[in-house]
């Protein structure tokens, strides 16, 4: 072993020491570390969590570590030690069209530094496969002291620092083409063995370091400066496409969604200019001029990088073992008026396409904790308005308690990226994103945070409102992006406008330019959380709250095959609330050689009672194995211990037995609907009976069905009753649903879950029968 190494785990037995000194200054950690930069660390590493702003549950604390001990950085991999496998080559395959290759990164670079006689020394480097075996594998580098306190708000000896955009490719398994280059610096976290907190509802300053930390022999308070704002000397326009180029990328993610390869993507622009001065004095302006509960500032000097943030959105935390997301979407300008504020946030909680984003995205988060945390335990908790000098936003909380078997490293990577800033699906969101940008994203969209697996915390924000800025032979050079949720109601004129809005306090810190309006423009009033506005009709039937529970049943074993779609856990979870064994297969992405067999094996193997085809993106043909099931089903061979297993199809699932009868599927002649709780008519049969009628679903559909024949009988339809909502077999327990019951948008869709559960296998005897007795007779 190293002796650093040695040292280290010798360390690992030590106490915390803490310290309280009385503080009424707004911003004190910001003043200690514009103190630190003019003596201590002109030439070191810094990293700073800030909260600003109203102070409410987010925005309590801010936080400022040493960063002296050990430091980790991840690197892109060398491109020469790895070549693609995908079918399709780079130049034909286009994500917008739905063509994705679902191929493994190269394993990642990283690299192992120790902080000793005044620069970092390297002392180890691992290749890890995932993003959650990188993080898992700083846990080896953590110091747990003897006299841990869960009340603490943070633990010294755990990591902090950024994980870029980039490094998304190691958490979400899809190849693209626009990479960082070989080497580039992805991400970066330190060892903090001490840390300032700064507890701003109590006006008072923490001292928390290991004991044999030098900050542990400080006994007085920190000299504490204010900061020179400093004004621009002159201003810079910053380069960007046009908002012509933006319009058209808007409308070509549309025409996307419209053919059904995605549901909502979010497309940033770019603003590029040299800087006038250092990106600190940057920060320093966007902290005065958009204070945030979730800001951060972080430098690297002998990498020359820097990031300010004014983020006003976390991606997730842990505490007391819930694990808890915020997702921001759905947003207005801020008014010039009170009068006119609360007009708007009317408008943006009446809007069909603000709601349809935000409940998407409530529902993508919904299924990404659902991949760590325990069975029934996610739900969605909260829903407020967060307004902000500039902008106003939908909000809400989505919770779940973590599986006692789950890693943090693992936790953080299954909601890494945010669903808010990638889209739904997410694979194949990321991989239209990297074709329309045309580059990496890098820190944009990434996460500051900390984490200590042994102290039980986590905690990252996302990086939106942000700068980022790398250092060149004379001046600074910075990099600002912003844009938004794109759905099939977006309006490419109010698109553009809101990427300005979004960037206009970051660029105006900058280079002195808005892209949008200034806060200065606006008069002075309430920020903070705000109640969402009473409405009428469908929208204004749904809230925030627990899932009902319902009856247990026994000895169900549902096959739940996952077509890439960012619900599938959620459907997974709504079988198991109800006591079923869930078994999730990849539908795309599998082996596709000896289909047939897979599939033999997995009936056989599992022996489910019941099977799903689950939803995804594009048609139902770019899945072998639902096809196959679809076809096997039709022609009454989906049969086990000679009986037929009842099937379900679930969007995707619901056309590829349409298609497996010889309909047709067309893009829907009433348009797209992703994301609105909708009115459906149905025959009250079955699967629905006992239910309103209408009643109210969350829709998820470009494409639609066109009987061509009475192989297959329709029993749900839309508001209109022109378009097939649901369909049935007449003697085989086939059902389809074009719609997603298990949504937050779907009130009674609990009650199609466990009517589909309920039914029971039909002996091939007996199907026999019922198909004889309804053949027409002669």
């Amino acid at each position: 072993m190293h002796g650093s190494q040695l040292k280290i785990w010798s360390e690992r037995m030590v106490r915390i020491v803490e310290s309280e000194f009385p503080c009424s200054q707004v911003d004190p950690l910001v003043g200690i570390l514009a103190g630190l930069r003019i003596g201590e660390l002109p030439n070191r590493d810094e990293l700073l969590l800030h909260s600003g702003g109203p102070i409410t549950d987010l925005s309590q604390r801010s936080f400022l570590p040493s960063l002296d001990s050990i430091r980790i950085l991840f690197f892109e991999p060398q491109s020469d030690d790895f070549s693609s496998s995908g079918s399709t080559s780079e130049s034909t395959r286009s994500a917008l069209s739905g063509e994705i290759s679902l191929t493994p990164a190269p394993p990642l670079v990283m690299l192992v530094q120790e902080w000793r006689s005044g620069r970092w020394n390297s002392i180890d480097e691992l290749h890890p496969k995932t993003l959650a075996a990188a993080l898992e594998a700083t846990e080896k580098w953590e110091i747990i002291p003897t006299n841990l306190d869960e009340k603490m708000p943070i633990v010294p000896g755990g990591f902090a620092g950024i994980l870029g955009y980039d490094l998304s490719r190691w958490s979400v398994e899809v190849e693209l083409e626009n990479t960082p280059k070989d080497g580039e610096l992805l991400g970066v976290l330190w060892r903090c063995d001490a840390w300032w907190v700064h507890d701003r509802e109590e006006e008072k300053l923490r001292l928390l370091s290991l004991e044999n930390h030098p900050w542990a022999s400080i006994n007085e308070a920190p000299e504490i400066i204010k900061p020179n704002v400093s004004k621009l000397s002159y201003s810079l326009v910053p380069n960007s496409e046009t908002d012509a180029s933006h319009a058209q990328k808007v409308e070509t993610i549309r025409d996307g969604i419209r053919r059904g390869h995605f549901y909502q993507v979010n497309y940033g622009r770019r603003w590029t200019s040299k800087m006038v001065d250092h990106p600190w004095d940057a920060y320093l302006r966007l902290n005065e001029s958009n204070p945030a509960p979730f800001s951060s500032w972080l430098h690297l000097d002998d990498h020359g990088w820097s990031v300010a943030s004014a983020s006003p959105e976390r991606l997730l935390k842990l505490q007391q073992n819930t694990l808890s997301t915020r997702p921001i979407k759905g947003t207005r300008a801020r008014g010039s008026s009170r009068a006119e504020d609360e007009r708007l946030r009317l408008e943006m909680a009446s809007s069909e396409k603000e709601i349809a984003e935000h409940l998407m995205l409530v529902d993508l988060e919904r299924h990404d904790l659902g991949r760590v945390c325990k069975t029934g335990s996610v739900y969605w908790s909260d829903w407020r308005i967060e307004a902000l000098p500039t902008v106003q936003h939908l909000v809400s909380g989505v919770s779940g308690e973590l599986l006692p078997n789950v890693s943090f490293g693992a936790a953080l990577s299954a909601l890494f990226p945010g669903g808010s800033i990638t889209g739904c699906p997410k694979t194949v969101t990321l991989a239209a994103i990297d074709e329309l940008e045309g580059a990496p994203r890098s820190a944009w969209t990434g996460s500051i945070g900390h984490i200590h697996s042994g102290a039980k915390k986590l905690e990252f924000n996302i990086l939106i409102r942000t700068l980022e800025a790398k250092s060149g032979p004379q001046n600074w050079f910075g990099t600002v992006q912003a844009g938004g949720g794109i759905v099939i109601g977006s309006a490419a004129s109010a698109e553009v406008e809101e990427a300005r809005w979004k960037a206009a306090a970051v660029t105006e810190a900058a280079w002195g330019f808005r892209t949008g309006f200034s806060a200065k423009e606006l008069p002075e009033r309430e920020l903070g959380m705000l109640e969402v506005p009473n409405i009428a009709g469908t929208l204004g039937r749904l809230s925030p709250g627990k899932i009902s529970r319902f009856s247990k049943r026994e000895n169900k074993r549902v096959l739940l095959i996952n077509n890439l779609d960012s619900f599938t856990e959620n459907i997974a979870d709504a079988f198991a609330r109800i006591g079923a064994e869930v078994r999730i297969v990849a539908g795309r992405g599998a082996n596709s050689v000896n289909v047939s067999g897979q599939i033999d094996d997995l009936i056989e193997g599992f022996q489910p009672t019941h099977i799903v085809l689950g939803p995804g993106p594009s048609r139902p043909e770019v899945s072998k194995i639902t096809m196959e099931i679809a076809n096997r089903a039709i022609d009454g061979r989906l049969i086990l211990n000679d009986s037929h297993i009842p099937l379900l199809g679930w969007c995707l699932g619901h056309q590829a037995l349409g298609r497996a009868v010889g309909w047709d599927l067309v893009e829907s002649p009433l348009g797209a609907i992703h994301g609105v709780p909708s009115k459906i008519y149905h025959d009250a049969g079955e699967i629905f009976s006992g239910i309103d009628n209408p009643m109210i679903q969350m829709r998820y559909n470009s494409l639609v069905l066109k009987p061509s024949n009475s192989k297959l009988q329709p029993t749900a339809w839309d508001q209109t009753k022109t378009l097939v909502m649901g369909l049935r077999h007449d003697s085989l327990p086939i059902h389809g649903v074009q719609f997603h019951p298990e949504s937050v948008g779907s009130p009674d869709g609990v009650k199609i879950i466990s009517a589909f559960i309920d039914l029971e296998p039909i002996h091939t005897i007996l199907s026999e029968q019922v198909r004889q007795n309804r053949r027409p007779q002669s």
